[in-house]
């Protein structure tokens, strides 16, 4: 009972929330349209299915190579291979079967979506197996991998769905946030090892707290116009016919500030995910920003 549970924590289904990206696609497409076709929605399931047993095969892969120096880190030594509770020939084989299923899965629903999930594993290999050590490159491949899953929500309904839509905005706004949380998340480190920083990842020796906290700025100015200029733009009126879109923008805002305030106030940015769940202002926002979208979009 014990494995079963360590390899489950080997997986890191908590993390499985990043890949409801996928269903952005289908959110902002026509609501007469998605709401009659209900295909499309068991496509968008199937897709984010296949990215869970992606990114859990990358978790996988990432904690093996990471063994040494998850052992030094004073929360990571408890990670399931780190802690000898599952074997490194065990989480290969997980990984190895979980990738090849999620490629075939992938492939099966749509050759186009299946080459979007062979570009996924083989930017998250080139990190793992190197390039993590890249000031700054290695940040930007992270967040390669959330624009690759935008854009697969819209492989996976567009023989379903010709109005699919997913603005060029949006597929920024993506890129611009998830680089926001990954130099988040780099600075949480930072802050929490100090020196003995680089020892547990290299590329953390080429950042500081001042450099990551001027980036994080920027982006967070970055982000909030990307965003505005969706909600504004010619394109999205065409086809919402509505510029309503544009009342989400405090969620936005208010978000990135918050984000930002647990990160210098409370030391918090090292996992999105859980910061989401323990952080009842971040989740309520979060919903609320998904309801009053959903209500524009499908009432208007």
């Amino acid at each position: 009972m014990k494995s079963v549970a360590a390899i489950l924590e080997l997986l890191r289904p908590t993390q499985w929330s990043k890949n409801l990206i996928l269903f952005a696609a289908l959110l902002f497409s026509p609501a007469r349209v998605a709401l009659e076709n209900g295909l499309a929605v068991l496509r968008s399931i199937e897709g984010f299915a296949a990215f869970c047993m992606l990114s859990s095969s990358v978790y996988a892969l990432n904690d093996i190579l990471d063994l040494k120096a998850d052992r030094e880190h004073p929360k990571k030594k408890n990670r399931p291979i780190a802690s000898g509770r599952v074997s490194v020939g065990t989480a290969s084989l997980i990984a190895f079967v979980l990738a090849t299923t999620a490629v075939c899965l992938a492939f099966w629903i749509d050759p186009y979506f299946g080459w979007i999930a062979v570009a996924y594993l083989g930017v998250n290999l080139s990190y793992s197996l190197g390039l993590k050590r890249a000031v700054i490159l290695d940040v930007i491949l992270l967040s390669m991998g959330f624009v690759l899953r935008a854009v697969g929500g819209v492989a996976v309904i567009r023989t379903l769905l010709p109005e699919v839509y997913l603005s060029y905005w949006l597929i920024l706004c993506a890129f611009l946030l998830s680089l926001f949380l990954a130099l988040a998340k780099r600075r949480h480190e930072i802050a929490l090892l100090g020196e003995s920083a680089a020892q547990h990842r290299p590329s953390l020796a080429s950042y500081s707290l001042v450099f990551i906290d001027q980036m994080l700025a920027a982006l967070a100015a970055a982000t909030i116009v990307a965003y505005s200029l969706y909600t504004i733009s010619d394109d999205t009126f065409r086809h919402y016919g509505t510029r309503n879109l544009l009342w989400t923008l405090p969620f936005v805002v208010y978000g990135l500030f918050r984000y930002l305030y647990l990160i210098h106030n409370r030391g918090e940015g090292g996992d999105p995910t859980k910061l989401l769940v323990k952080d009842v202002a971040t989740l309520l926002n979060v919903l609320l920003w998904a309801f009053t979208t959903a209500a524009i979009v499908y009432l208007t």
